[in-house]
């Protein structure tokens, strides 16, 4: 089950906590001066209770003929001893041997404390009457004196003689518990309460006052500034003149919103600078997105329009072929080779142009990867044979028919086993293989065609694996060096491998030769 808090403003928490705080205060300063005023009220009591049994004792002992002074003072013990529920002051004789004397409880707690201690003459306990109500009863001993040997002297039992400081009696007198000094101690209790009640009403209030002028008001104040400025208002300031740390913060908060609405207003210069910016850059796309497009119907137009002169040339060449003339059909064979080398590199120059273009469409079709590896291979072995390589083909058995662009992935192929072809010194070794391969992609298993065109030729540099498949880039760039081309191959080749949905894949090490591997999905028909 939630436990659910419930939201107390600032205000009345300190008011809370203040007034509990003082409350406790108070209470904690009155406890001993409540305590003494108890304790000091029955000593009150108990010191009346001792006289009365003093006065009742000289009384006793005032010898005849009695003058008016001792009748007032008997009258006032006997007034004294009704108001504690008894008749006056109870005179309990004690006799020696403790077997005819009848005591209560109060009377056996006195005789034994008179009996242990010589000393000792007054004795007050806290007792209950009759009725339930409290009573304080005062015991005097009564120990024989020069004077009582005059009239009890002849009064003794056989065999009994009295001795100086033996206890004989004790005179009982009971006080009412509240008689007179109760109501004041009731009064004192109520003027204690109240006080407490004034002086916490009154330190509560005040204490209002206080927290509401020097604490609540300026952090009501820096609330309302903060919330303009979670607004977006920043031109709010704090106006606190306390003279403490809350003026302090609110010079600090002003700071702050000062530092804020600066730095705001830098950053929408920035904004706006950089909006201009990007107005100037979409211009300049644009410009550049034209002038790609100019460029690339322009590669395209000159591309086909300059296969028609070549392929006329190359039939003239073919024709020199025939001649009689052994120097002529050279001259006709090396025209031949550089214009079907200069075909060649129209011809990607156009198709590069139309994928650029968007013009490049794709003819889906079940395809045997088998079959166009095979063809591939077939096409490619007289080249082999010529630079005296070993081409290999190496085909699983269990490659699935996918459907894609028969044309595009020959296209790939072709590109990869020229290059491979081109790069291999002689004796070296070319191979082909494809396989069926299963790669995780997301929370499923998507199957794949790999196809890898490996060889051993003399490897691509790290630096130079990045750039390979950009457009008119060659690993070898010296004057000197042995294969011809444009650079054009394997940037057509990621392009085309691009649209069938595929990926292609490069691994290679400097002396280690080199494998480039088209993936092709093989569960999935390419986009179109």
């Amino acid at each position: 089950m939630a436990i659910k808090f419930v939201s107390i403003s600032l205000a009345l928490k300190l008011r809370l906590l203040f007034g509990a705080a003082v409350l406790t205060v108070i209470a904690a300063a009155l406890v001993v001066p409540w305590y003494f005023m108890e304790l000091l009220a029955e000593q009150t009591v108990q010191q009346q209770s001792a006289e009365l049994t003093r006065l009742a004792l000289n009384a006793h002992l005032v010898e005849p003929p009695r003058n008016p002074a001792t009748d007032n003072t008997v009258a006032a013990l006997n007034v004294a001893g009704q108001a504690g529920g008894r008749k006056g002051p109870v005179f309990i004789e004690l006799s020696p041997d403790r077997k005819t004397d009848r005591l209560d409880t109060y009377a056996h707690k006195a005789r034994r404390a008179f009996e242990a201690s010589p000393e000792q003459d007054i004795a007050v306990f806290k007792a209950e009457d009759e009725e339930g109500r409290t009573v304080y009863r005062s015991f005097r001993a009564v120990r024989v004196e020069t004077t009582c040997m005059r009239c009890h002297g002849q009064s003794a039992p056989p065999g009994l003689q009295y001795q100086p400081g033996q206890l004989v009696g004790m005179f009982d007198v009971a006080l009412p518990g509240r008689a007179g000094s109760g109501t004041l101690i009731w009064w004192t209790r109520g003027a204690f309460v109240v006080g407490v009640a004034l002086a916490t009403m009154l330190a509560i209030i005040l204490f209002a006052v206080i927290t509401q002028r020097l604490i609540l008001r300026p952090v009501r104040q820096l609330r309302n500034v903060a919330v303009k400025a979670a607004e977006g208002d920043l031109t709010g300031r704090c106006s606190i003149k306390t003279g403490d740390e809350l003026q302090h913060l609110g010079e600090s908060f002003n700071e702050m919103l000062a530092a804020i609405a600066d730095h705001t207003e830098k950053l929408r210069a920035a904004n706006r600078a950089l909006d201009l910016k990007l107005n100037e850059l979409a211009e300049a796309n644009v410009t550049l997105f034209q002038a790609n497009k100019v460029k690339s119907e322009f590669l395209a137009n000159v591309s086909h329009e300059l296969r028609t002169p070549l392929n006329a040339i190359i039939g003239f060449s073919d024709l020199l072929h025939e001649s009689s003339d052994e120097s002529i059909r050279r001259y006709g064979q090396n025209i031949s080779a550089s214009a079907k080398s200069l075909l060649a590199m129209i011809n990607d120059l156009l198709d590069l142009a139309r994928i650029e273009a968007g013009k490049t469409g794709l003819h889906l079709d079940k395809v045997s990867i088998i079959d166009a590896c095979q063809t591939l291979a077939a096409l490619m072995k007289p080249l082999a044979d010529k630079k005296q390589l070993q081409l290999e083909s190496r085909l699983a058995d269990d490659l699935p028919i996918i459907t894609t662009d028969a044309g595009k992935v020959q296209q790939i192929l072709y590109n990869l086993l020229s290059n491979a072809i081109k790069f291999t010194p002689p004796g070296g070794r070319v191979a082909v293989e494809a396989r069926l391969e299963a790669s995780q992609r997301g929370e499923g298993t998507v199957r794949e065609v790999a196809v890898s065109v490996s060889d051993t030729g003399p490897g691509i540099p790290e630096a130079d694996q990045q750039r390979i498949f950009e457009k008119f880039f060659q690993a070898d760039r010296s004057l000197t060096k042995e294969s011809g081309g444009t650079g054009l191959g394997l940037a057509i080749s990621r392009e085309l491998t691009n649209l069938l949905g595929g990926r292609l894949a490069l691994k290679s090490s400097p002396g280690q030769g080199t494998t480039f591997t088209l993936y092709l999905p093989a569960d999935a028909a390419p986009p179109t």
